[in-house]
C-alpha cells in the first residue's frame, strides 16, 4: 500500500491503475465519462478538480480509499498547510 499524503501522489497512484488496465487517458474518459483533460488534471495532482470526480475515477478503477492516522501530533501545524 502506497501511502498517499498529496494530489500529485495520489494522481501517481490513479494513473499506474489506469496504465495497468491498458488504458489512455483519452479511453479512459470516453469509458468513465470524464474528460481527458480532467483525468490529466487529477493525475497531474493540479489543484481545482472536483473531489466527487476523484472519487467517481478511483470507482471507475475499482478503487475505494482507507484512511488511517500518521504517528504525528494532531497539533502539528504542517499536516494543516
Amino acid at each position: 500500500m502506497v501511502p498517499i499524503t498529496s494530489p500529485k501522489t495520489l494522481g501517481k497512484v490513479l494513473r499506474r491503475y489506469r496504465k495497468d488496465f491498458g488504458l489512455t487517458q483519452s479511453k479512459a474518459g470516453k469509458k468513465f465519462n470524464i474528460s481527458q483533460k480532467v483525468i490529466s488534471n487529477i493525475e497531474a495532482g493540479r489543484p481545482g478538480v472536483h473531489i466527487v470526480t476523484i472519487f467517481k475515477y478511483m470507482s471507475a478503477l475499482g478503487l475505494e480509499i482507507h484512511l488511517e492516522t500518521r504517528d504525528i501530533s494532531i497539533n502539528d501545524e504542517t499536516i494543516w498547510q
